[in-house]
């Protein structure tokens, strides 16, 4: 069997073995005409990218006062999540990377690439209560059980076709069981990777969901918060991308306010300010 064919065979599984449970929360569903729409309001009103020029000082104190903020108004949500900690620790970073993310934990990464394009309080507040949305999910433990759960696919399904392609063949030596073993590594490390991966974007979405309540029960204005999506949606590389494709770790920045928009109007006409749980979670 040829090594793009085992690839196909074997990991296609894997993806869908590690990608069929899904979020917990019930998540907007955007159709491709509120894509287009909001797309076309991006291009009318689009100006350029600015930054605005903060001390490192100055970003440390909005980052630590932010999170306080957040933090004191979480605990319905920690309670409705199941996140029992219940704790957030912001840190700031000088570098320039366009990023922030949760890490192992309650952790929690800034950087200042990305937050000079910020220009409210509330956006700043927006990025910080998406990654605790990921930490609300607990989505770090779900990357590391669906990396094991890929791995172990792919070495299985990888073990079976090879057994059954050798089961008759006389001259299977040593050299050849010592390759096979070594194919079987390879692909459980791929199974790996695409387990870790397969949630990626339904992660973010979620996320988004839970920052956006959180954000609400601190009394943040969602409306003003929102720009947020289209700085990413203008970043460098996602310039009048829509839809994320297959492969990609984040839904595109103009898929994400348009999902945003359909949240936060659903925040507006729920009295709980909860998330409504999936039909599958809430059973």
């Amino acid at each position: 069997m040829s090594s793009w064919r085992l690839r196909t065979v074997v990991l296609l599984p894997v993806f869908l073995l590690c990608a069929c449970a899904g979020s917990a929360h019930r998540l907007p569903n955007v159709t491709d005409a509120e894509l287009k729409q909001t797309q076309e309001e991006i291009a009318n009103s689009h100006t350029p990218l600015k930054t605005y020029d903060r001390s490192d000082a100055t970003y440390r104190k909005d980052v630590s006062r932010i999170t306080n903020r957040l933090l004191e108004n979480a605990q319905p949500l920690c309670k409705k999540t199941g996140y029992e900690k219940c704790f957030f620790q912001t840190v700031y970073s000088a570098r320039d990377d366009l990023n922030a993310f949760a890490s192992d934990g309650y952790k929690i990464t800034v950087y200042r690439g990305l937050l000079q394009y910020l220009e409210s309080e509330d956006e700043v507040a927006a990025l910080i209560a998406h990654e605790m949305g990921h930490h609300l999910a607990r989505h770090n433990e779900e990357k590391t059980e669906n990396a094991n759960i890929g791995a172990a696919a792919a070495g299985i399904l990888t073990a079976v076709l090879i057994g059954a392609a050798n089961a008759n063949n006389p001259y299977y030596d040593s050299y050849q069981q010592q390759q096979s073993a070594e194919t079987i590594d390879n692909m459980m490390a791929i199974g790996a990777e695409i387990g870790s991966l397969s949630y990626s974007k339904e992660e973010e979405r979620e996320a988004d969901l839970l920052g956006a309540y959180l954000l609400a029960r601190a009394g943040y204005d969602l409306r003003k918060a929102e720009r947020i999506m289209v700085v990413l949606a203008d970043l460098p590389g996602n310039e009048g991308e829509t839809r994320a494709g297959l492969t990609d770790t984040h839904p595109m920045g103009i898929e994400r306010l348009a999902a945003w928009r359909k949240t936060v109007a659903e925040i507006d006409s729920n009295p709980s300010k909860l998330p409504y749980a999936t039909d599958t979670a809430s059973r």
